[in-house]
């Protein structure tokens, strides 16, 4: 698990992959705790309500791999989902993320089923 200092802006890639979900088309949250403090963020970003939690993404262009013997593929361009974290608020503590998906379902009760994923960022320190 990596260190990370009170005050820093992390950047990490965002990865949610869930069945019957695109992070492209539907909507997403991302939050990180660490202690009893958290700060949260939305793609969809006229939702946020600070800038603690940025999410953004960049697109790639990127040489799909042939097997030997095949003529090369056309470049693909992708989209590669990130957040900034800044880290100001946050309490020293081990930090985790938080990201829940909201996939439109017909079977869930109001049409959208949420999927929540955790994972550990790192430690927070006092630099």
């Amino acid at each position: 698990m990596a260190n990370y200092y009170k005050g820093d802006e992390i950047k990490f890639a965002i990865n949610i992959e869930a069945p019957g979900f695109s992070m492209d088309d539907d909507d997403f949250d991302i939050e990180v705790k660490s202690g009893n403090t958290s700060v949260k963020g939305y793609k969809d970003a006229s939702k946020s309500q600070g800038t603690a939690v940025v999410i953004f993404k960049e697109t790639e262009t990127v040489q799909p791999e042939t097997p030997d013997g095949e003529e090369p593929q056309e470049p693909v361009t992708v989209n590669k989902w990130y957040a900034i974290v800044d880290t100001s608020t946050l309490a020293l503590s081990n930090m985790r993320v938080i990201a829940t998906a909201y996939i439109v379902d017909a079977n869930a009760n109001d049409g959208v089923r949420r999927n929540i994923s955790v994972q550990p960022l790192g430690k927070l320190l006092e630099p």
